[in-house]
């Protein structure tokens, strides 16, 4: 029997990468406006993990689909949609005393003006600051798998998912959108007001679900070096651009920062450890999670030894999530707590 192939560099970034995601969204609650740390990790670093984050999804996902061929992969693909959708509303439940609490300490104390606004949220961004990504992974997998199975190659559903992305920055960003007609101005704020944000599936998600797809029918091998080379120009620019056009969501130049990150993490050779898997959890563990630690922090504050620095802050934050996630991570390996994987 052949033994399945490992991405153990991928675990690895991807473990770093919901580090970074989670220190993003601490840095834009506690740390002071001035901070550069808003820069270099808020607006920078952290913008290059969803699009690694779907280009791994559409990755695994699609190499299932080619596997299954047969039936177009309809098994695979609506089996983990499912899987997505669930875990969605699973974490919104688990987040609905903290939806409650910024509801309470709000201005505004409307009952039905906070049911229609958190149903509006669910449906089309999300009730919790990094929920987001899971509808947004499952609209993009969706979406590209029909593609597919309407007879599109996987450089059409590439080129596709690409312009949608070009409207996405463009949409996202106040830089670019307010340098657009008035006309396609007032359009683009008329989709905002109903669909809040260009930031999910169809205009983010696509096109790196489908460069994840790409990667799973490709056979060419990747060196090492030269994609290593790329990703350090790329993120030279992704730095550039950031500053220069204010973008702190969808960055054009975090495609070819993605790509070659995914390319080149995909081919380090690491031995086969129990490590590795376990990292893979707690990196998922990390991304739902983290809010609840920042909650966390403030309710304990009184108590917490460490002063409310930047230092103290982050050290009171990020250990105490990173041990819990493998802690999780851990616990999900047991015979009795099974029961824990299907919590990520």
């Amino acid at each position: 029997m052949v033994e399945k192939k490992q991405y153990n560099g991928l675990d690895v970034v991807k473990v770093l990468l919901a580090v970074a995601v989670a220190a993003r969204h601490m840095i834009q609650i506690f740390y002071p406006v001035e901070s550069k740390w808003r820069l270099l990790i808020g607006a920078w670093l952290s913008n290059l993990a969803v699009p690694v984050f779907f280009i791994i999804a559409g990755f695994f996902l699609f190499r299932k689909v080619e596997e299954n061929d047969k039936e177009g992969g309809k098994k695979a693909v609506l089996s983990y949609c499912g899987r997505i959708l669930r875990l969605y509303f699973l974490w919104s439940v688990f987040y609905l005393p903290i939806d409650y609490l910024n509801w309470y300490h709000g201005q505004d104390k409307n009952i039905g003006t906070a049911v229609i606004y958190y149903i509006q949220s669910f449906l089309f961004s999300s009730t919790t600051v990094q929920l987001w990504y899971l509808p947004a992974l499952m609209t993009a997998c969706f979406m590209v798998w029909l593609g597919y199975r309407k007879g599109l190659k996987v450089w059409q559903l590439t080129m596709i998912g690409g312009g949608l992305f070009f409207v996405g920055c463009i949409g996202d960003n106040w830089y670019f959108n307010q340098q657009l007609p008035k006309g396609v101005y007032q359009f683009l704020m008329g989709y905002v007001r109903y669909f809040m944000t260009m930031r999910n599936g169809v205009f983010y998600g696509c096109f790196f679900v489908a460069l994840g797809f790409w990667f799973a029918r490709t056979k060419k091998q990747f060196p090492f070096l030269p994609m290593v080379i790329g990703f350090v120009m790329s993120m030279g620019l992704m730095l550039y651009e950031v500053i220069h056009c204010s973008s702190t969501n969808m960055v054009f130049s975090s495609a070819p920062a993605a790509f070659f990150l995914f390319a080149a993490a995909s081919q380090v050779q690491i031995k086969n450890r129990k490590l590795y898997p376990r990292l893979r959890r707690m990196s998922e563990w990390i991304y739902l999670s983290h809010v609840y630690f920042f909650h966390l922090y403030v309710w304990t504050a009184r108590w917490n030894p460490f002063p409310p620095t930047k230092k103290g802050i982050t050290i009171s934050i990020l250990i105490p999530m990173m041990l819990f996630s493998w802690c999780m991570a851990y616990l999900s390996e047991c015979q009795h707590f099974q029961w824990v994987k299907k919590l990520i």
